[in-house]
Formats: C-alpha cells, sequence, structure tokens
C-alpha cells in the first residue's frame, strides 16, 4: 500500500497565501515522502517479528528469527534479504514485499569421514577428519627425511603448499598420497637440483644391490648341481653387458679370452621385465660346444622361462624361427642342432615345428596354431627385412606372455635381433677377435657380485668419498677416456666409468633418452651426478684438486644426448676461448643468439664421409632433426670436429676444457625424427653412409642457430651472411666447406689470421679459397669448386692430357676429389703443433699459404704411384721390395708451390724468398759423395752432407739417403727428387708439342696420369685397351716377374714416374732417378726405351740452397752438369765439395 502524507508546513503553506511586496510569491514547494510496507509469512514451527515494518523509500528493515522450541529454520526469502545469524535484513525498499520464512523440525547433524592412505616416506596429518555435511577439511603433509610427495588424490581435494584441502563433504573419502626418494624424483623430472649427489649416489648403489640380490637367487638356481662350467661359442658369436641390471643380469660370464688372459662379459643373459622373461646366447647353446653342464644350463634356463611349463605331462610346446639349418651353411646346423638336443633331454615330452616353416610373417600364424611355451628366435634373415620382418609377431608372443630364446649365429649383432637386445637393456659386442669363452669357471664364482656391476658401485662409492688421485693417471699418454692398462685406475674409476659410458652410448645409438627408458635407476641417477658435477667444474683445474678432477672427469665420461633435458656446461673453457683466457671464478660461455627452424638438402660426394650443415647446437637447447627424403642412405648426427687427443690434460697436467667434444652417436633415420640436446653445444655436422657415388638428404630441423658458415665460396650471399654473423653474435666456431675439403675452426683460429697482408675477413676467406684450397686442388688436378674441370687445370695441362692420355683428362667423376678432407684449427693438435689425417689439425690460426696448412692437405692427396720408393739393389726387380719414403716429403710439394706462388705470382716480389725444409746442397753433396769415392777414417765409402757429416748408414746415395724408414728422415733430400724435376720440366717441350710455361705444372700432369692409370688398372680389359696409350705397352694386367705377385696397379712409384714423364715428355729421364739414386725395375727401363724418347735428360741439377726457385724458375736459375765418373765438381756458390770436408 502507498501512502502520501502532507507535512504540517505544506499545509500552511496551501492555508494562507498572505501578500507581499509588490504581489511576489514567496510560497516554499511542498516535500513528499513514500512508504512501503513490508510485511512476513511464516510456516508452523516459528514466526518472524515484528509481524511487519512500515519503511520509507531505499529503506532497510530486520526481521528477527524466533524458531519454536524443536524447530529450526530451513529456509527463508524475499525483500531481496540476507541472513546473519537469526536477523533477516531487507534490501532497500522499493516496493511493499513479503518476507516468507519456513520452519522444519531439527534432527541430528550428519556427518562425513575422511581418511588417510600414505605410501612408504611420509604421511599425512591428522590421519583422518570427521566433517559435517558440506564441510571441507586440512590434512597436512609431512615427508620423512629425503622423501618427497610425488602425487596425491581423493576427496575431490587440491594441493595448496603443504596442505590438502578436501571439497564439501558429502560423503567418506580417502586421500592417497605416494611419497618418493628425492633422486625418484629428481630422476622423474630429469632435474639434478631435486637431490644431493649422497643421494643421487645412494640411490644409483641400490640399484646394483637389488640387481645383484636377485641375480644371485636366479644364478644358484640354476645353476644347483653345477660345480663348474665350460662353453666356447667360437669366433662366431658376440658377447653382452647390460646396461638394464634391474632387469637384465649375466647368467653365463666368460672368464677367458683368446690370448688366455682374463676378461669378462656376458655369453648368456636373462630378462624379466613386467614379469615377462627372455634369454640373449652369444651362440646357439643347443647346438655349439655341447658339454654336460652347458646342456644342464640350458635345461634349467628353459624350464625359467618358461616357469616350469616345460615339465608339464603335455610336454614342452617349442617353436623355432629364423633358425640356421645346415642347408644355410655347413657352419651352422642349429636347427638340426636344436632338434637333436631335445630329442635328447626331452625325449618324448617335447612338441616342435618344421625348420623353417614359422619364418617372418609365417611367425604369427605358428604362435596361434601352437600356442608355444617357448620361442627360439634366432637371427638368419634370408629376405632381408631385418626386425620388421618379425615385429608382429614379437609382440603377439609378448602380448600372450610367451617367453623369447634369442640365439645369435653371427658375428656381429644383427639387425634383426638388435632391437630386441636393445628392449632388453643389453650392449653388444662382436667376438671375432677377442674369442671370449668361459673355461672351467666355478658356480661359486658366478654366483659372487657381478665383476662389472662392482666396479660401479666402486666408482661411485669413491666418488662418495672423494678418493682420487691424478697420480693413477700418470702412465696415461693420450686421452683418458682411451687410456687403458693402468691398472689402480681402471680399477677405482675406469672400469666402472665406462659401464655406463658404454650404456649411455648405446641408447643415443637406438635414440633413446636413459630417462624415457621405463625400469632404469642405475644409468639415470648416475647421469644426474655427472650433471650435478658438470654444473660446478671451473677451470684450469690443477693437477693437485684430485676430487675436482675426478668430479669433472665422471662429467665427461657420462653424456647422453639422446636426452631432451640436458643442462648447459657454465664453464667451457678453452673449448671457447685461447687457454690464456681460461681463469678460475671466470666462467667461459658466451651469449646465445635466437634458434631458428631451417630445411636444407645435405650431401657428400661418396659414401662414407661428414660434412658441414651450417647449424649450431646451443648448450642445453633442444634440437629435432627430421628426415623428409626416402633415400637409402644412413646418416649420423654428428656433433663436433675435435679429435681426442686434442685435449692435453694428460700431457700438460692441467684440465681446461671437456675430455670429449665430438660425438656421432645419433642415427636419423629416413622418414624418421631425433631431438637431442648436447651440455656443450657446438657444429652439427651429418655423417652419410650407403651406395656408390655421392649421398644426399633433406633435413628439416628445429631449435638450431645460424654460426658463421660458407658452405659455398661461389656463393657471394653466404660471404655476406659469414660476415655478419661474425661480426653480431659471440658463437665460438666457424666452418668452411669447398668441394672435397672442409676448415672447423674454433674462432680466435680463424680471427687470428687477420692482420699484415690479410686485411679483413673477406681478404681471408678469399685466400683461403684461392691460396689454400683451389691452389692445391689445382696443382694435384681436381676440378675445383665453382668451375667445370677443364676451367679448373691450366691451359697447358689441360691440352697436353688430352693430346697425350685421352677424353679421361677431362672426367669431372675421376678428377674431382671424393674424399672430404678436413681440417681443424684450435687449441691442440691430435700431435704435436700440427697432425695429419682425416681430419688433419692444427694448435695454430688458419694460415692459407702456411707450409703447415698446405702440407696436412697434401698429405690425403699423396698417393703411391706419386711417391718416391727405396728398394734395395736385390730387390729392384722385385715390386715387394719397395717401400715409400715418401711419408713427410712428396706432399711437400704442395706447400712449395703455394709460397711460391703467393710470394712471387699473387704479390708480385722480385726479392729471393728462403724457406728452412730443404737444402739443394745435400743433393750436391750426397751426389759428389759417389762421384768423389769419399771414405772416412776408417776406409769405408760413406755420404756426406752439405754440413761435411755423414748423411746416414750406407755406402751410396741408392741407400744413405733412402734406406731408412724414420720419420721424417733426409727430408730435404728426399724433396729435392720432387723440386728438380719441376725445375727441369719448366720451359720444355712436351710430347705433344706443348710448351710448360710453369714447370710445376709437371705435378698436375703426373696426378692426372696417376688417376687415369688407377682408373683403367682395376681390371684387365681395360687395361689391355688403354695400356699402350698411357705409355705402359710391355706392363701386363697381372704375372710379370717383377710384380712379385701383384698386379699392375700396385705399381712402386719410381716405376711409374719414370715411365710416365717419359710418356708425358718424350724424354728418358733415367739420369734423374740415378742422381737422386732411386732404383728402378729393368721392366721400366725397357718400357722407356720402347716408348722411344727424342732424348735423353742430362744428368745435372739447378743450384738451389735454401732459396726457393725466382718467378721465372729455372730461366733465373745456373744449371750445373753432374757426372758419377767426375768427383771434382764444386759447389758453385762455394766452391765447396764433399771431398774438401774433414774426413770423418
Amino acid at each position: 500500500m502507498r501512502r502520501v502524507i502532507l507535512t504540517p508546513l505544506l499545509a500552511l503553506a496551501m492555508n494562507g497565501c498572505g501578500g507581499g511586496e509588490g504581489g511576489k510569491d514567496d510560497a516554499i514547494p511542498p516535500t513528499i515522502t513514500t512508504y512501503f510496507e513490508a510485511s512476513t509469512q511464516s510456516t508452523q514451527g516459528g514466526q518472524l517479528s515484528p509481524a511487519s515494518l512500515r519503511l520509507s523509500a531505499g529503506e532497510q528493515g530486520s526481521f528477527t528469527l524466533a524458531p519454536d522450541a524443536g524447530y529450526v529454520l530451513a529456509q527463508i526469502a524475499g525483500c531481496e534479504g540476507t541472513l546473519d545469524g537469526h536477523t533477516y535484513t531487507t534490501g532497500p525498499m522499493r516496493g511493499d514485499c513479503q518476507v516468507s520464512a519456513s520452519f522444519t523440525q531439527e534432527t541430528a547433524p550428519v556427518y562425513f569421514e575422511a581418511t588417510t592412505q600414505s605410501s612408504q616416506g611420509g604421511r599425512l596429518s591428522p590421519a583422518s577428519l570427521r566433517l559435517s555435511a558440506g564441510e571441507r577439511g586440512r590434512f597436512t603433509l609431512a615427508p620423512d627425511a629425503g622423501f618427497v610427495l610425488e602425487h596425491i588424490e581423493g576427496c575431490d581435494g587440491t594441493l595448496q603448499g603443504h596442505d590438502y584441502i578436501t571439497g564439501p563433504m558429502g560423503a567418506d573419502c580417502q586421500v592417497s598420497a605416494r611419497f618418493i626418494k628425492h633422486a625418484a624424483h629428481a630422476i622423474a623430472r630429469e632435474d639434478h637440483a631435486l637431490a644431493s649427489d649422497v643421494e643421487l649416489i645412494a640411490h644409483a648403489r641400490g640399484a646394483i644391490a637389488d640387481s645383484e640380490a636377485r641375480r644371485t637367487e636366479l644364478v644358484r638356481t640354476l645353476y644347483q648341481g653345477l660345480g663348474a662350467i665350460s662353453w666356447n661359442p667360437s669366433h662366431d658369436s658376440i658377447t653382452f653387458s647390460s646396461f638394464q641390471p634391474e632387469n637384465t643380469v649375466t647368467l653365463l660370464p666368460s672368464n677367458i679370452n683368446g690370448k688366455g688372459e682374463s676378461e669378462i662379459r656376458g655369453l648368456v643373459m636373462v630378462s624379466e621385465q613386467d614379469d615377462y622373461r627372455r634369454a640373449a646366447m652369444g651362440a646357439n647353446l643347443f647346438a655349439v660346444d655341447r658339454t654336460p653342464q652347458s646342456e644342464a644350463l640350458l635345461r634349467g634356463l628353459i624350464g625359467w622361462l618358461t616357469r616350469g611349463r616345460d615339465s608339464d605331462d603335455d610336454g614342452l610346446r617349442i617353436l623355432t624361427a629364423q633358425v640356421p639349418s645346415r642347408a644355410d651353411s655347413w657352419y651352422f646346423p642349429h636347427n638340426e642342432g636344436i632338434r637333436d638336443w631335445l630329442k635328447a633331454m626331452y625325449p618324448d615330452a617335447h612338441s616342435i615345428n618344421q625348420a623353417d616353416e614359422c619364418d617372418y610373417q609365417a611367425l604369427g600364424a605358428c604362435i596361434d596354431r601352437m600356442a608355444p611355451d617357448l620361442i627360439v628366435i634366432s637371427d638368419l634373415d634370408r629376405q632381408g627385412l631385418g626386425y620388421q620382418g618379425i615385429a608382429q609377431a614379437i609382440a603377439k608372443a609378448k602380448a600372450a606372455g610367451i617367453p623369447l630364446l634369442l640365439s645369435n649365429y653371427r658375428r656381429e649383432a644383427s639387425p634383426l635381433l638388435a632391437p630386441l637386445y636393445l628392449e632388453m637393456g643389453l650392449v653388444t659386442w662382436g667376438n671375432y677377435w677377442s674369442k671370449l669363452k668361459v673355461s672351467n669357471l666355478a658356480a661359486s664364482t658366478i654366483m659372487a657380485p657381478d665383476p662389472q656391476l662392482m666396479a660401479v658401485d666402486t666408482l661411485l662409492s669413491n666418488l662418495k668419498e672423494g678418493e682420487f688421485s691424478t697420480q693413477w693417471l700418470d702412465a696415461c699418454s693420450g686421452n683418458f677416456l682411451n687410456c687403458g692398462g693402468v691398472d689402480e685406475f681402471n680399477a677405482q674409476f675406469k672400469n666402472g666409468a665406462d659401464w655406463l659410458r658404454n650404456a649411455a652410448i648405446t641408447l643415443d645409438k637406438a635414440g633413446i633418452s636413459p630417462f624415457a627408458q621405463g625400469g632404469l635407476a642405475l644409468l639415470p641417477a648416475s647421469l644426474l651426478l655427472a650433471d650435478k658435477y658438470r654444473a660446478a667444474i671451473d677451470y684450469p683445474i690443477a693437477w693437485d684438486e684430485h676430487q675436482a678432477w675426478q668430479r669433472a672427469m665422471f662429467a665427461d665420461w657420462l653424456v647422453s644426448y639422446a636426452r631432451v633435458r640436458n643442462l648447459a656446461q657454465p664453464d667451457l673453457g678453452e673449448y671457447v676461448v685461447d687457454r690464456s683466457q681460461v681463469f678460475k671464478g671466470d666462467l667461459a660461455h658466451y651469449a646465445y643468439p635466437a634458434v631458428i627452424s631451417d630445411s636444407r638438402r645435405i650431401s657428400v660426394p661418396y659414401s662414407g664421409q661428414w660434412t658441414s650443415t651450417g647449424w649450431y647446437a646451443l648448450p642445453g637447447q633442444r634440437i629435432t632433426l627430421s628426415r623428409t627424403d626416402t633415400a637409402d642412405v644412413s646418416a649420423t648426427i654428428r656433433l663436433n670436429y675435435h679429435r681426442p687427443n686434442t685435449n692435453r690434460a694428460y700431457e700438460q697436467k692441467v684440465y681446461r676444457a671437456p675430455l670429449e667434444l665430438a660425438s656421432g652417436r645419433l642415427p636419423l633415420n629416413k622418414g624418421g625424427s631425433v631431438s637431442f640436446t648436447s651440455p656443450y653445444g657446438g657444429p652439427v655436422y651429418l655423417y652419410l653412409e650407403g651406395g656408390d657415388g655421392a649421398l644426399q638428404v633433406e633435413v628439416t630441423a628445429t631449435g638450431v642457430t645460424h654460426h658463421p658458415a660458407i658452405l659455398d665460396f661461389s656463393d657471394e650471399q653466404q660471404i655476406r651472411d659469414f660476415n655478419e654473423r661474425l661480426e653480431q653474435t659471440e658463437l665460438p666456431h666457424v666452418d668452411l666447406r669447398a668441394d672435397g675439403a672442409e676448415q672447423h675452426l674454433r674462432r680466435d683460429r680463424f680471427t687470428g689470421a687477420i692482420g699484415g697482408a690479410i686485411a679483413d675477413t673477406d681478404a681471408l676467406l678469399e685466400s683461403i679459397s684461392r691460396d689454400h684450397i683451389n691452389s692445391v686442388y689445382t696443382l694435384a688436378g681436381f676440378k675445383i669448386q665453382g668451375k667445370r674441370l677443364e676451367e679448373s687445370l691450366p691451359d697447358e695441362v689441360r691440352r697436353a692430357c688430352v693430346a697425350l692420355l685421352g677424353d679421361q683428362c677431362l672426367d669431372e667423376s675421376l678428377h674431382t676429389r671424393t674424399i672430404i678432407q678436413h681440417a681443424n684449427y684450435d687449441q691442440n693438435a691430435h700431435c704435436g703443433v700440427g697432425c695429419s689425417g682425416n681430419p688433419w689439425d692444427s694448435s695454430g690460426s688458419i694460415s692459407p699459404t702456411g707450409w703447415l696448412d698446405n702440407h696436412e692437405l697434401g698429405h690425403n692427396l699423396q698417393t703411391q704411384r706419386l711417391n718416391v720408393h727405396y728398394a734395395a739393389a736385390s730387390d729392384a726387380d722385385n715390386w715387394r721390395g719397395y717401400g715409400s719414403r715418401a711419408g713427410e716429403n712428396s706432399n711437400n710439394i704442395f706447400p712449395y708451390v703455394v709460397k711460391w706462388q703467393a710470394h712471387y705470382l699473387r704479390d708480385g716480389n722480385t726479392a729471393p724468398i728462403k724457406d728452412g725444409h730443404m737444402n739443394h746442397k745435400d743433393l750436391f753433396y750426397a751426389f759428389m759423395s759417389d762421384a768423389a769415392g769419399v771414405k772416412d777414417k776408417s776406409g769405408n765409402r760413406v755420404v756426406l752432407g752439405a754440413n761435411c757429416k755423414v748423411l746416414d748408414a750406407g755406402e751410396s746415395r741408392y741407400e744413405a739417403p733412402w734406406q731408412s724408414n724414420a720419420y721424417a728422415v733426409h727430408n730435404g733430400y728426399r724433396m729435392a727428387f720432387y723440386i728438380q724435376m719441376a725445375l727441369r720440366a719448366h720451359g720444355m717441350r712436351l710430347a705433344d708439342g706443348t710448351r710448360l710455361s710453369n714447370g710445376f705444372n709437371i705435378f698436375t700432369l703426373l696426378y692426372q696420369h696417376s688417376r687415369i692409370f688407377g682408373a683403367v688398372a682395376d681390371n684387365e680389359s681395360d687395361w689391355n685397351a688403354n695400356r699402350d696409350r698411357l705409355g705402359f705397352g710391355l706392363f701386363p694386367f697381372q704375372g710379370h716377374g717383377v710384380y712379385g705377385g701383384k698386379q699392375v696397379r700396385d705399381i712402386p712409384g719410381n716405376d711409374f714416374m719414370l715411365v710416365a714423364l717419359g710418356r708425358l715428355t718424350g724424354l728418358d729421364w733415367r739420369s734423374h732417378f740415378d742422381l737422386l739414386g732411386l732404383r728402378y725395375s729393368t721392366l721400366a727401363a725397357v718400357q722407356v726405351q720402347a716408348n722411344q724418347p727424342s732424348g735423353v735428360l742430362p744428368m745435372g741439377m739447378y743450384v738451389l740452397e735454401d732459396d726457393l726457385p725466382p718467378a721465372n724458375m729455372s730461366e733465373g736459375l745456373t744449371f750445373l752438369p753432374l757426372s758419377s765418373t767426375d768427383g771434382s765438381t764444386l759447389w758453385p756458390r762455394d766452391q765447396g765439395s764433399p771431398a774438401s770436408c774433414p774426413i770423418p
């Protein structure tokens, strides 16, 4: 009801109008107040008071609840009000309204119970709660020392810090909490920070103890009644170790190798994973070296595998697949052997399939038909299907719980069984060379703790206690990873560390993270311990910091790249900076650029090569590489380029960088992907292997970045990008790729070459391309990057070669470098300051015209046919008696020519230049020692060098400079053979009339001649069709008495070069070989005459000492004629002669 009230003042204003001056209206306007009524309505059992309220607009009113005895309020509503205790307050009045209350008889309250259940390692407090309906409860977590909550659930609750809050109670419920040890928690999260080093060590050692307890029990059961056992699996076998001792253990170990030395590895392994049993035999126990002891062990093993079903009344049902028979190989009648063994051991108590009827796809049907108790599967792969040929059937057997007994018959683990070995947690080794076997090994010894696991336990114990001495390493003469034969180091560290390392490598090769492999504890805990130690490394580590050395070595030993959570090593030491910048407390690292995704075609010219991708892995960054091609090419991811002994901690007794940086473990299969991380980062390379010829794959990468790299020197954009990345990033490595040659450098080994004649980066890149790679490869007659072969060769070489030897001179498949020569420039070389090989490496900055760079590149261009050889006089006509003496000299033509070209031709210098690698005067003195008949005080003939000292043992120049094969001995003298050859060839008219304007081009012609010779000498028909054209018409493919049972392709360098020089120049060069004291066969001499030379090369030499020839070569030099019958000739520069030397 709405009422309007007139106030008294308003009434007065209405009744009296009153007057005013000038008739002005002074009336006050009326004030109107609006009221509303709030009434109540109650059910039986109570009332609201007052019964109603008269409230003005916007006002709020309150009612008091008054339940009768035995009643309670059930519900109240109306007037937009709220209940607070026993008072109900309306909302602001906007109209008449009613509050309605209902009451109900009072009943007993409803309660529910929340109970708890906790695993070992913690509890919930309180143990239970009694809560009324709708009420929430709170439990507090209380983990035991060393434990942490792994999971909690129940009562619709939520975890808030250390408290678990239930949902509103509506029924009895239970909260379940699972606690795990810190170490297990750290493994689950792959985070070493979640557990201490002590906890990780204890967890790993606990896994060893548990494994040993299970193995001992099994061995005791299966060896019951056996005093000792012998078994020789033969060299056609494999051996094992288990990286998964939690599930897989050694049943039968070896105890000696083929030399009779003690060597322990698994011959028979057993595995039980999730109640599923398997075993693996290094060779077939049924058929190979059967002994009563091996028969008893095998029968016990079958009983264990089948859980005793082999003794059932219906007999043993056994199925064989992929097993070789005598029809496959006389050496491996394993099908027959299995069936003979069963007849002897289970007479009339077994059933077995027909041999070979259950191979490949038929295996699944056989499983359905036979319901076998056991499957014996070997690795005869007649169709080459690999594991895919049996994968579905194996999955069926596993699902049915049918145990497997794997039987190897090969010398290496086969692709067919390798995935099963991996599932079992096995590392495999071929046994062909080591010939491991078990010989009269006592069962009690087998029951003793596993020596391999005990080595790991010893290592972990030593890490816990800090037991280590660097004195154990004193005898190591190379990278500690490869240091063997040091008993104390092996026993206290290396044996255990190698076991862990091999386990990580095996999983890496399968692309599997140890943290994704269920059931593992020992390896993941050890990897996290390595993470923890790696994070604390602070280089340099001094020799007397024993524990720091121990922990850093453990971290370096144990790296798993297939993990997706490797943490970046904070201090990378001399891996990223020069060792002069490595200081304690100053972490050597660098800023990271953004990561990118990219796709590329990666190719190599020949199988078995690795090459730069232009991608860089940042430390700790997850990277995924995916192959999008379908080529039958095997690809392996390689990180970094360093050879093992470039880490010189073993030599310098100071630890400045990780022991192993280069790795090549991760496979990248066609159509597949692999994700990985590295604690070190570094350049990413791919190793490709497949059929003949060039190989390529298509790869997409995510998570990589671009570092300063050039993959094609003819691409100007790549050079611009290179300069930009070198300027804008701190990435510490550089890659340069040309056809057949790649350089890999620490950043400062590139930038350190800038200065002097090399003004900037562009100039350095140009010099590397022009002076180093292209110059050397051109001298060897190879095609260079960005040009056709005919454009790569000097015009006179191209013309003469084609005219004399034919179109094969321009065959790019023949004259393109198919082996990629790698060069590493880093803190140290693998040996010395420069070390040959592929890669070769240098401890200095790259030097495109430097002797070392071109000497080492030249090493890998050496070929037997262009190497000088020594043969005793009695072996002159026996190729088997010839031995190369060109080890460190025939490759020196490359640095010699590069230095000469850069000085005279590139830089336009006219002043003479010297080099101490050779002295032509030694040649003169050696020759003249023979001509003058120089003798020592005892009257014996001797050969003197330019220093008037005896050159070496030997009575003539045919022996003294050549007989020794010591490293780099008489290098300068031997170099003279090649340099004097070029000087003699300079300006010469070749057999086709071409004039050699540069004598060094004779080397290019010889290289081309040699490769053509090699191409046609591979088979008899090609040889016979081409030998006359090449100048070797008198040389049969094989069978000549001079060959010593070899073939023409095995021709020693002296014979080849003598005949080839004659073919190319039309001259008889025997005088040059005689000058140097190099023997050649009568067959080569007769061939020279048969080729009808137009003349004979006069004997003599050009006068040089340690100076290089001038720009016009021999045109600016004095030619000195020599004769073996004239001992009076003097050296023109000082009038010296060996005849004038003091008598030695």
